[in-house]
């Protein structure tokens, strides 16, 4: 390769590798002065350690705060005499339960009575919980407080630039994210298909609580009273792929045979909808236009979250797993980060004085060969932003340390490579030689570092949950990236290393042998 030829690429790379990584990394306001363009690292999502969290308390029906009980007893005396009569206070007194509430578990004392009702408001909490983790969230707290309230908290799931509040046009969406994923995800009652159309079948069952609200659209379920949600529907799954958001509901065998029945009458019916319903919240329809006879069908979600919220809370209740009562909750409070309102820019300070570090090392010990290697760790950071961002994964602590390991791979296994080469020189081989030979050596050690890192972050996306997962996929972007930029490493060093002329002296590898010969 000549000196023109070589002096081309370098300056292609370079000038591809900087845009990347100004695009990356870089935020401003545009030259009108109104929109601004924030980079791909400032609207990554960030987990909870950088961005806080969202969190509520969700209370069944027939229990309020000590709060609401006094404002009301303290304000209107009229109602004084009827709360102390409705409502016992729980031992911490932080809530009051109806006494119709705790009468409903037939116990012999409001002692006994709590104790059923904190049981089932474990076994409400555990369910819920149970969502969350198919939500896939990176992290999450689902618990009970005082024996009668769940306290639910997800990670807000804002981006840098949405949370340091320069791009305040994205907060509202974050906000939404988080409040719709809580209350979908907290819905009870039992999972019902549903149909306008009372001639559907003569086994249709009407709606007992619309029935008896003289407003409301009266909906009939759809399915034979024999069967019970179970013997249908076996689970739901959530499906993406060319920017269309997808929920797989996935049909028993009997399931199919009733499923067909039913869709044939909604589709010849005035309303060709098959509305599926939890208790008594509408989540999603399905239109019909003929009969379903697969095993399983898609229904559309206008975008990713509301998908994923709507395939957790159906495979939920699909498989059983209904809440005992009605959760409400009263609005969603966001917290800051419990690391620190400036977690996330400190983070991103130390990692840039750790690239800038292993930077200067390089230079110093390699020279030319040195810029080389911190052009290309360059591209790395930028190709791991750009997918991490393309791919939604949240960006928790611990999938920032999964990177820096990627990137510590990349570095120590091109630094080894580089030692191997420069001991060949020392042995008295020309530069290319010395090359050829020091790959060639530590090949094979390289080559079983990436699998191995491969094996595990594959094996961590695919059976972890939640934070676990998201770094498996961190880990799985890196040791890719960190293999193919290796060998584009090597290309580099070989455009470079070309046009010289001494072939026993290069970017501080020289052959002693040499020196002695002068």
């Amino acid at each position: 390769m000549g000196k023109i030829k070589s002096a081309v690429i370098t300056a292609i790379v370079v000038l591809a590798t900087l845009a990347l990584f100004l695009f990356g990394v870089v935020s401003c306001d545009l030259s009108d002065g109104v929109h601004r363009y924030n980079s791909m690292l400032s609207n990554i999502h960030l987990g909870s350690e950088f961005s806080g969290d969202a969190f509520t308390t969700l209370l069944p029906e027939g229990v309020i705060t000590s709060e609401e009980y006094s404002f009301t007893v303290v304000e209107n005396d009229e109602k004084a005499a009827e709360y102390e009569e409705k409502y016992v206070a729980t031992a911490s007194g932080a809530y009051y339960v109806e006494r119709d509430l705790l009468s409903s578990f037939g116990a012999g004392s409001d002692e006994a009575a709590f104790e059923a009702l904190a049981k089932q408001t474990a076994s409400d909490a555990d369910i819920i919980s149970a969502r969350f983790a198919v939500r896939g969230y990176t992290s999450y707290s689902v618990g009970v407080v005082d024996g009668c309230a769940i306290k639910v908290s997800v990670p807000t799931n804002f981006t840098y630039a949405a949370y340091s509040g320069v791009d305040t046009s994205s907060v509202t969406g974050e906000i939404t994210y988080a409040s719709n994923a809580i209350n979908y995800l907290t819905q009870g009652g039992d999972l019902t298909l549903r149909n306008n159309t009372r001639s559907i079948g003569e086994w249709d069952d009407v709606s007992s609580a619309q029935a008896a609200d003289e407003h409301a659209t009266t909906t009939y379920n759809i399915i034979d009273s024999r069967y019970d949600i179970s013997d249908i529907i076996s689970g739901a799954t959530f499906q993406s792929g060319g920017g269309v958001y997808a929920v797989k509901i996935n049909l028993t065998k009997d399931g199919m045979e009733e499923f067909e029945r039913a869709t044939q009458a909604v589709a010849s019916s005035d309303d060709t909808y098959v509305r599926f319903y939890v208790g008594e919240t509408n989540i999603i329809n399905l239109t019909c236009e003929s009969a379903m006879t697969e095993s399983s069908f898609y229904i559309q979600a206008g975008d990713e979250e509301t998908a994923r919220n709507y395939a957790a809370l159906v495979d939920s209740v699909a498989k059983g797993n209904v809440l005992a009562a009605v959760y409400e909750f009263d609005e969603v409070i966001y917290g800051t980060s419990s690391s620190g309102a400036d977690a996330a820019m400190l983070t991103a300070i130390a990692a840039l004085v750790i690239f800038a570090a292993l930077a200067a090392y390089a230079v110093a010990r390699y020279r030319a060969l040195g810029a080389v290697f911190s052009l290309v760790a360059l591209l790395f950071s930028s190709v791991m932003i750009a997918v991490v961002y393309l791919t939604g994964v949240t960006l928790t602590l611990a999938g920032v340390f999964t990177a820096l390991l990627t990137f510590a791979a990349f570095a120590g296994c091109n630094f080894w490579a580089y030692e191997a080469v420069r001991r060949e020189t020392l042995e008295g081989r020309t530069i290319p030689a010395s090359v050829k030979l020091g790959y060639k050596k530590t090949l094979s050690g390289i080559l079983e570092i990436h699998i191995v890192l491969l094996v595990i972050s594959v094996m961590l996306a695919l059976i972890g949950a939640g934070e676990v997962a998201a770094c498996g996929v961190i880990l799985l972007i890196g040791t890719l990236a960190s293999y193919v930029l290796y060998w584009f490493a090597r290309f580099m060093w070989y455009a470079v290393m070309s046009p010289a002329r001494d072939k026993f002296k290069f970017c501080g590898f020289k052959r002693e042998a040499f020196e002695d010969d002068e």
